[in-house]
């Protein structure tokens, strides 16, 4: 039997659903399996409460601007916050807090039109004041802010100015082309901040945003209560459910399974396997396209995959990916080329897809003058890290290349910075040989670019450095036409093919279940969700 035949035979039987499915870069630590009847109310129908119940990702990272690093507290923030622009579920930027924006001086200038008449959760006025304090506590490395890094050699402090009361002007070290998605909801923590608070661990004591939910209660790590925000900015988005629920489950079957009777109104991102199981008499499946993905890094500077770029390549073409996103997957992802330009409509189509071709690889390894190695492939526990890993490890066997699973609880508890991890295999996300990342939505690839592929990127896992490469990077980041984009972004297609730093299998298709009747309520590609425009 194949290995995607034996896959395909274990997520039909186990659903692949025993540990909590997230999407988010760097998560950690246990879900909790909650009791849903003390939380939600068992039994009792949203309608009638005007309660809209919603079961979210691992909060595994303080729910506080500074430090979201996961589904759970995204999920959180985007409730009780707002941003400059949000994503929405077709990819586009929605003005939120930012009524409208402005490139100038070839995309290395930017301005900023803050829109009037919003207030904060305790009534203070939101003034231009507000969104440079903001960006400057992100960009104040004392503030260890988990945005810091997206902005490396793009942005410093002195970078962000009032123009005057309704205008900021974000003046840039290089151009950036699509800047305006830097800075909005697809950023982990860029909401809008009040003018002085500390957007630390501390903040989620009384998440005092401008969003469209009010913070009630908040269990630490599995639960939280809101209250509709009467004040709310945008009469046409102002909440029709009295109250908010969120709840962490630790597994997707348990969550759907109160959804079914009526004890909860979705479910965010579900697997597949778990989709595909869904009761369609009883509830709906919302699908969002995201360039969210699993990356598999092979370090470039140490262990059995540096020696030569012919093993990585090799490597990479033992991977049937089309059977594992049809059987495995059930369809539900799109094709990647190991490279994460392909999620994006910059995408240059003309570049080959990358297809396995086992005497191909054979070959490679010969000419490599490798007969094959032992290696450790190192990630976490997640129900897609689960289903990823053997099909890795079984793929990888076909040329001599011997996989041992070491999957994890915690992953990513070092200190982030590619750039000071040892040359040492101990299994840690930066210092692992080969091993596994999940990257949530971005609504385009200049971050993922900066952090993971730069030779300056502080989550290059792969420790891939490349002059050409960078040069091509900064020749899509700086482009000001789709044009421009489109011919960068073929550049950086082709190094990835040729360098080959990390698989990309695939891009998830982001997968909701919802209530029948249940009307408004989406994700993006981040797994933020819009609740303020939710009825039945």
């Amino acid at each position: 039997m194949s290995v995607i035949e034996t896959m395909s035979n274990e997520v039909a039987s186990t659903g692949v659903s025993r540990r909590h499915f997230i999407q988010g870069a760097a998560a950690a630590g246990a879900a909790v399996a909650l009791p849903v009847a003390g939380v939600v109310g068992a039994g009792t129908a949203s309608a009638a409460t005007k309660t809209l119940r919603v079961s979210i990702g691992k909060i595994a990272n303080p729910v506080a601007p500074f430090t979201t690093a996961d589904a759970g507290s995204l999920q959180i923030l985007c409730c009780v916050g707002e941003y400059l622009a949000f994503s929405d579920n077709k990819g586009e930027l929605a003005p939120r807090v930012a009524q409208s924006w402005k490139g100038s001086a070839g995309g290395k200038v930017w301005t900023f039109k803050i829109r009037q008449g919003i207030t904060f959760h305790d009534g203070s006025k939101l003034t231009a004041d507000d969104v440079v304090w903001t960006f400057k506590s992100h960009l104040n490395p004392a503030n260890k802010s988990q945005s810091l890094g997206k902005f490396n050699g793009i942005l410093d402090v002195n970078g962000v100015t009032k123009v005057n009361a309704t205008t900021v002007k974000f003046t840039l070290l290089s151009a950036v082309g699509t800047f305006p998605s830097l800075l909005s909801s697809t950023s982990y923590g860029l909401l809008i901040m009040k003018n002085g608070e500390s957007g630390a661990a501390g903040w989620e004591n009384t998440m005092n945003g401008c969003g469209p939910w009010i913070l009630d209660t908040y269990t630490k790590g599995t639960a939280c209560t809101f209250v509709k925000n009467e004040k709310y900015w945008d009469t046409k988005r102002r909440p029709s459910f009295d109250k908010l629920t969120t709840t962490v489950f630790e597994s997707q079957e348990a969550a759907v399974a109160q959804l079914v009777t009526g004890k909860l109104d979705a479910v965010t991102g579900v697997t597949p396997a778990t989709a595909a199981k869904i009761n369609k008499a009883k509830a709906e499946l919302v699908k969002v396209p995201s360039a969210g993905h699993i990356a598999t890094h092979l370090r470039c500077d140490f262990g059995p995959f540096s020696t030569d770029k012919r093993i990585r390549q090799a490597a990479a073409l033992t991977l049937d990916r089309e059977a594992f996103i049809k059987s495995v997957l059930k369809g539900q992802a799109l094709l990647a080329n190991d490279s994460i330009m392909d999620a994006f409509a910059t995408k240059d189509t003309s570049v080959p897809q990358r297809k396995k071709d086992l005497a191909k690889a054979k070959s490679l390894m010969s000419a490599a003058g490798s007969k094959g190695f032992n290696v450790d492939l190192s990630s976490y526990h997640r129900d897609d890290i689960d289903a990823l890993a053997p099909f890795l490890k079984a793929s990888l066997a076909n040329i001599g290349i011997n996989v041992t699973l070491k999957l994890a609880d915690s992953y990513y508890t070092a200190p982030w910075d590619a750039r000071q991890a040892k040359k040492v295999e101990n299994n840690y996300w930066l210092e692992s040989n080969f091993g596994i990342t999940d990257w949530g939505h971005r609504g385009t690839p200049v971050e993922i670019l900066t952090r993971a592929y730069k030779s300056t990127g502080d989550w290059n896992a792969a420790h891939f450095a490349s002059a050409k490469f960078d040069a091509a990077a900064d020749e899509y980041i700086t482009a000001t036409t789709a044009a421009k984009a489109k011919a960068a972004s073929k550049k950086i297609q082709e190094i990835c093919l040729d360098e080959t730093p990390y698989f990309m299998v695939y891009f998830d298709t982001r997968t909701s279940v919802v209530r029948k009747g249940l009307k408004g309520f989406y994700t993006n590609g981040m797994g933020q969700f819009e609740s303020a425009a939710a009825k039945y």
